[in-house]
């Protein structure tokens, strides 16, 4: 590995050549193979582990760090439930809503374990323009489509938030869903409404270890006060939405400075050695004691998806202004049906909590018996996802191709079509197959 003098000779030197050559030749003069680099990553966390558990690296936290050991002797409890943000933030790191440090956030859930979580707070205008959109084409009855209006609202989202997203406490924003309830009890909608950190603070009663209280007075004097603000912005938002649809913009979206959500695995603390470190694998390393709720992964028979509703009559118009849903509906003939569930084409189309959408899947060609198929609808696709899931993850059968776990007859037989919804599924037909596959795992493990 050379020094840092010897690279900036190495970058110096070939200044009269092509750049293109110069940078290659950097490249290859620096270039460390896979087993070396892996070997440098492992040293590196594990050296970030045990900086983290004696201190001596205060940027990052985890479950052994001196601020935790702190946090179990004072809650008398061991066992945390630790997230990502909690463990890539410094153990110093206080809350911009409330004011608090990690030390007084943490506290006992109703399970017996020590909360800590940090979460990112965002407002919610990307999703009332997206609603925004597919309501006017709803309202409008337009048969045709837009070519830039999703690129449009998805550039202007930024424009209409009222903040920045931003790293706070779980109970700071625990508050914020708290006090839109009360709003929605008092009979007025406010969906899309997300109230700002300045604003929070405003209407919290903050204690050390617990979660924060509301005073409803001071909220509903907040709530007067922004209310205006917020009927304004939904009525420019459905003005956007409505250019989006019946119009062509363009939008550049503006790009702001700084770093609001300080992570390792978002560029912030990468030096002195954790440049090295993989976010993904120091979460994982840290949460390894943590509190974990296993999925309920027998869902996908167990219980009955919800039911769809009939496209819109305009439905055409609103699927050719989705990019990936237009090009897979223009890649399949008009008479083209689900070769499972034998549903015709208009009949795959979801169209649910006014969200339309049309996916299909193309099986692989290693396994067999679902090479001739061709494309086959999404619902299919899901349900044969979720039983590899489940055998993997409940039983320990490695299943190699996703597709292996079922034949088509076999999923035909076991599901109950239904247009513009997922179809149901026969439980003991389904329960049937999960008994050959535990069997057979059985079978193998004594072998």
């Amino acid at each position: 590995m050379k020094g840092r003098d010897e690279i900036v000779e190495d970058q110096e030197a070939p200044m009269q050549q092509s750049p293109r050559y110069a940078l290659a030749k950097w490249a290859r003069q620096n270039e460390l193979s896979s087993e070396a680099l892996r070997e440098k990553e492992e040293t590196a966390l594990r050296l970030a582990i045990e900086g983290i558990a004696d201190g001596s690296i205060i940027s990052l936290d985890g479950p052994k760090s001196p601020l935790s050991r702190k946090i179990q002797f004072h809650h008398g409890i061991d066992q945390f439930e630790m997230n990502r943000n909690w463990v890539e933030t410094a153990q110093a790191w206080t809350c911009p809503c409330c004011s608090r440090g990690k030390f007084e956030i943490s506290r006992v859930a109703g399970k017996g374990h020590i909360l800590a979580k940090l979460v990112e707070h965002h407002d919610h205008m990307a999703d009332a323009l997206k609603a925004a959109f597919n309501r006017v084409f709803v309202e409008s009855g337009t048969e045709k489509p837009t070519s830039t209006g999703l690129a449009l609202i998805e550039r202007m989202a930024p424009a209409f938030s009222a903040y920045s997203p931003v790293l706070i406490c779980e109970d700071c924003n625990n508050a914020d869903a708290a006090a839109k309830k009360i709003v929605s009890n008092a009979g007025r909608k406010i969906e899309w409404q997300s109230f700002s950190i300045g604003q929070i603070r405003e209407f919290i009663i903050v204690q050390e270890h617990a979660p924060h209280r509301i005073d409803v007075t001071k909220f509903m004097d907040l709530w007067e006060r922004v209310r205006p603000a917020y009927v304004a912005r939904m009525n420019l938002v459905y003005g956007v939405a409505k250019a989006a649809v019946l119009q062509d913009y363009w939008y550049e979206r503006y790009q702001g400075e700084g770093m609001a959500v300080p992570t390792l695995s978002n560029g912030s603390q990468r030096y002195r050695g954790l440049e090295l470190i993989s976010g993904e694998a120091l979460v994982r390393e840290m949460t390894k004691s943590s509190i974990k709720y296993a999925s309920n992964y027998s869902r996908w028979r167990t219980e009955d998806p919800p039911e769809g509703h009939t496209p819109p009559s305009n439905f055409l118009a609103m699927i050719n202004s989705l990019p990936g849903c237009a090009r897979m509906w223009a890649g399949l003939a008009d008479n083209w049906q689900c070769p499972v569930c034998e549903r015709l084409k208009y009949e795959v189309v979801s169209y649910r909590k006014g969200k339309i959408s049309f996916h299909t899947h193309l099986p692989t060609p290693f396994s067999s018996t679902w090479k001739p198929l061709g494309q086959i609808c999404m619902s299919c696709f899901n349900i044969v996802a979720a039983i590899k899931r489940e055998l993997e993850h409940d039983l320990g059968v490695k299943v190699r191709y996703t597709f292996d776990c079922i034949t088509p007859d076999e999923l035909r037989a076991m599901i109950h079509p239904r247009p513009h919804s997922p179809p149901l599924v026969d439980t003991e037909m389904a329960e049937a197959l999960i008994a050959r596959w535990r069997s057979h795992a059985t079978a193998g493990r004594r072998d």
